[in-house]
């Protein structure tokens, strides 16, 4: 029960959510027009275990093929305008860290990606295009095997960005540590409990609880994303961000055990 006590969640207020939908939805349709498929909104910000300061807004902006230069690239001119229309946004005025705005090809979902589950995202424009629609649990369960193979490679990628780092590079990096561990996290639940879709479901503190339940954790997430939830003291004081980080690499090292073993 402790990961439910210490997280400290705090969803955007539905005015500030509409804001910030409403400027991802103008900036795309000014710089893309008819090409403009789809515009979702996922994750945190919907799911409900939002930190302030921590949580990004992620968007997926679904665009007709020939505005783009690569499967995941618009062209440059599109590009250019985009940025121009959005350049002015500020996350901190919407408590983000930062508006994380994936441009991807209506016709093809990159492959490396697990689509979206039902619950998880939230239609803002036009409609969630036949290649992102949810799959078979078969699949979802493929891709937490694949997934896991990459977690010692990950975590020295980590360490790699962090040991170099002026204090103020710190919580970043620790940003960076969070994402990819939440990201192996639901790698590690999905095969714990074979059903993907629940797993994705599930807020956070949900999934601190499955993993280190799991896998016989010491503890490490926990102590890592009660750090986390504090996240203006994380970014004022560097010595509570190695910390988190110390957590996050222990919790990073748990996952890469079991899963050699599982």
């Amino acid at each position: 029960m402790g990961a439910r006590q210490i997280m400290k969640f705090s969803p955007p207020r539905p005015e500030v959510l509409e804001r910030a939908v409403a400027l991802v939805v103008s900036a795309s349709r000014t710089a893309f027009a008819g090409n403009l498929e789809c515009i979702i909104l996922k994750g945190s910000a919907v799911k409900g275990d939002f930190i302030q300061g921590y949580s990004d807004f992620d968007f997926n902006v679904f665009l007709k093929p020939v505005a783009m230069e690569s499967e995941r690239v618009p062209k440059v001119k599109e590009a250019i305008r985009f940025q121009k229309a959005f350049g002015a946004v500020n996350p901190e005025d919407f408590g983000a860290s930062q508006f994380q705005i994936y441009f991807i090809s209506s016709e093809k979902y990159p492959p490396d990606w697990v689509p979206p589950v039902e619950g998880t995202y939230r239609v803002f424009w036009g409609s969630l295009p036949s290649s992102a629609r949810e799959l078979k649990d078969s699949v979802y369960l493929s891709y937490a095997k694949q997934d896991l193979k990459r977690v010692e490679q990950d975590k020295q990628s980590i360490v790699s960005r962090f040991v170099d780092k002026p204090n103020r590079g710190v919580p970043p990096v620790v940003r960076l540590l969070g994402a990819t561990m939440k990201g192996h996290m639901h790698s590690v639940s999905t095969l714990l409990t074979s059903k993907p879709k629940v797993v994705h479901g599930s807020r956070l503190d949900e999934l601190i609880l499955f993993v280190e339940d799991g896998i016989g954790s010491k503890g490490h997430f926990t102590k890592f994303f009660e750090c986390i939830s504090d996240w203006t003291r994380l970014k004022r004081n560097y010595e509570y961000a190695r910390r988190a980080f110390r957590e996050g690499i222990r919790a990073l090292d748990e996952i890469a055990r079991w899963s050699a073993v599982a």
